[in-house]
C-alpha cells in the first residue's frame, strides 16, 4: 500500500504545483498594478519608446565620392559629417559596399567579394575615426538610413547568409590607411 500512498503525494503535489502557478500567471495577467482590465496602461508601467529613424536634410549633395549612391544616403552622410571629407569618403566607401551587396545578395561568389569590400571600407572607418568606438555610431546610423525597406533587410541578411563560414584577414596595423577607396592624405579635413 506504500507506493500508492507515494505516488497519490507526487501525483497531488503535481496537481497543487500546476494550480499555483496558474493562479500566479492569472494575477500577474492584470498588470500587477491594480490597473483596469480596460486597456489603460499604468503610470507605474514604463512604455517602450521606439528609436526614431535618423533625420534626413533635404539638401543637394555636393561631394562626388557619393556618386552613385541613392539619394537620401548622400544626403544622411553629407548633412552628418559636413566639416570632414574624410569621414564622408569613409562612410561613401562603406555605403556604396552594403548597396552592391543588396544588389547581389543571392550570389555566393559575388557576397564574399562584398564581404572582403566590407572589411576594407570598416577597417578605413576605423582608421579615419580613430577608434573602433568612434566609428561604431556612424556606421550602425548609416546601416539603419541603407537598409530603410523590409526589402533591403530581406537582402542583407541573405547576403550576410552567403558569408557563413567565411574568413577575412585583418590588415596590419600600419596599413589601415591603404583599405581607403579614396587616400585620406589627400583630403583636406
Amino acid at each position: 500500500m506504500e507506493p500508492k500512498k507515494s505516488i497519490f503525494k507526487y501525483a497531488l503535489g503535481i496537481i497543487l504545483g500546476v494550480l499555483a502557478l496558474a493562479g500566479v500567471c492569472s494575477i500577474s495577467g492584470c498588470g500587477g498594478g491594480g490597473g483596469s482590465s480596460s486597456g489603460e496602461v499604468s503610470s507605474t508601467t514604463p512604455v517602450p519608446t521606439p528609436k526614431p529613424a535618423p533625420v534626413i536634410p533635404d539638401i543637394t549633395p555636393t561631394d562626388t565620392n557619393g556618386v552613385g549612391l541613392p539619394l537620401h544616403v548622400r544626403q544622411y552622410i553629407e548633412a552628418t559629417h559636413p566639416n570632414s571629407a574624410k569621414e564622408r569618403a569613409a562612410l561613401f566607401q562603406y555605403a556604396k559596399v552594403v548597396e552592391a551587396a543588396l544588389v547581389d545578395a543571392q550570389d555566393k561568389v559575388k557576397s564574399v567579394q562584398h564581404g572582403r569590400e566590407a572589411d576594407l571600407a570598416i577597417t578605413c572607418l576605423v582608421y579615419t575615426f580613430g577608434s573602433v568606438e568612434a566609428m561604431d555610431k556612424p556606421q550602425v546610423e548609416l546601416k539603419s538610413v541603407i537598409l530603410n525597406t523590409d526589402e533591403r533587410i530581406k537582402a542583407y541578411f541573405a547576403y550576410n547568409d552567403k558569408l557563413g563560414g567565411e574568413v577575412f584577414h585583418g590588415t596590419p596595423y600600419d596599413q589601415r590607411a591603404s583599405t581607403c577607396a579614396v587616400n585620406p592624405s589627400t583630403l583636406p579635413n
